[in-house]
């Protein structure tokens, strides 16, 4: 925390009429107070501490007496307690002022994403006779905005994954047409090998599945379990990495295929209604920006949902549209849902996202098509990496 990020957090507290934010953590059960305030990751913390930034003038820490040693680095007036009494007193005096406040807090939990503060510590605040709101949006704004230089390094990283999802479909042609032997978990240790010599970094391995396995979204197959992949199957593939730099952003891509050299009307159907649902949402955030029109999270998942419902296959789009991409490849922005959750959170310049829809028939197969999006500083919606997938690609055609 520095001085522009506070004076930035000010701005934006007066632009959400919030008196002030409250950020509180206990033992890192608010991971977002962390990274907002720039903790190293190995700080020993072990007792409450709350970090109180006014919608003008000075912040206030409230902090233990044994570890207060360890906020000294943050701009702001200290404020030293022991026993809870004083810790109660502490806040009261801090809040006295406030009508309206936010918090990392969810109505009824609408979005598990941000509501990492614990009920009685919500009660606990609003006895002092404050509101309590959440910062839902101040989180997207200061946590999962990248910078211009994130959006540059990303872009090579974007088209490499398009280039290593061509790569994998070939490794697998190769081998079926030299009748030998591959499967899910051989495709999955290939793509590692290229994100590897590429000097790409991923937290996980890829998900890549067959048949039935691909109507289990996040399927992903082990050096134990695995299935074998012939001539006549139908294949998923989503991966993810960025560069590895601390500063590194994520790309996010879901790629399908069929093992044949013409794709069989049935995967085409289901294929088509995922993708015409995949360009509904990215033209709604598109046409939206374009207009200068304000749009949350959860309207984009409704315009992919829409597609898919009206197709018949309502029941078998198991999961959000989309979520947040930052340096985690699930970040703290906004997420693409009104299904798991309802993200009511906007969609904010100098963001990214997933837009994946998918239609899972169980037993059968599974088909998901995902492209990253990232909104610029002046509004302009881009899709990054190559050409978005538009059919299902004939793996030995």
């Amino acid at each position: 925390m520095n001085k522009t990020t506070l004076a930035g957090i000010q701005k934006q507290l007066d632009t959400y009429n919030f008196d002030g934010w409250l950020i509180y953590d206990f033992r890192k059960s608010n991971d977002l107070a962390h990274k907002l305030l720039g903790f190293q990751q190995d700080i020993h913390l072990t007792r409450r501490f709350y970090y109180f930034i006014p919608r003008q003038g000075e912040p206030v820490k409230i902090v233990h007496a044994i570890e207060s040693f360890q906020f000294d680095f943050l701009p702001g007036i200290k404020k030293e307690y022991a026993d809870y009494a004083s810790l109660h007193n502490c806040l009261k005096e801090t809040l006295k002022d406030s009508t309206t406040i936010a918090m990392e807090y969810s109505h009824l939990s609408d979005n598990p994403y941000v509501a990492k503060v614990d009920a009685g510590t919500i009660e606990l605040v609003k006895s002092f006779g404050v509101e309590v709101k959440s910062s839902g949006n101040l989180i997207t704004n200061f946590l999962a905005r990248w910078s211009e230089q994130q959006f540059e390094e990303n872009i090579p990283v974007a088209n490499t994954l398009y280039e290593i999802v061509y790569s994998a479909f070939g490794f697998i042609a190769k081998r079926i047409n030299a009748n030998e032997n591959v499967t899910e978990y051989d495709v999955q240790q290939f793509i590692l090998d290229e994100l590897a010599n590429k000097n790409l970094w991923a937290d996980g391995e890829p998900c890549v599945s067959v048949n039935e396995n691909s109507a289990v979204p996040h399927y992903g197959p082990t050096k134990e379990v695995f299935s074998e992949i012939k001539k006549g199957d139908f294949v998923l593939m989503d991966f993810w990495s960025k560069a590895n730099t601390p500063t590194g952003v994520y790309t996010d891509i879901t790629w399908v295929g069929y093992v044949g050299k013409e794709v069989p009307e049935k995967y085409s159907k289901i294929a088509k209604i995922v993708f015409d649902a995949r360009d509904a949402a990215f033209n709604f955030v598109s046409e939206s920006f374009a207009a200068k029109k304000e749009i949350r999270g959860y309207q984009v998942d409704d315009a992919a949902r829409k597609v898919i419902a009206d197709a018949g296959y309502g029941k078998y789009f198991i999961h959000r549209t989309g979520h947040s991409i930052t340096t985690d490849g699930h970040g703290c922005g906004t997420h693409m849902d009104n299904y798991e959750t309802k993200d009511e959170r906007l969609i904010l310049p100098m963001t990214s996202f997933s837009i994946e829809p998918g239609i899972y028939l169980p037993g059968e197969f599974g088909v998901r098509s995902e492209i990253d999006v990232f909104i610029t500083e002046d509004g302009k919606v881009i899709s990054t990496g190559g050409e978005r997938q538009r059919e299902v690609i004939a793996i030995l055609k």
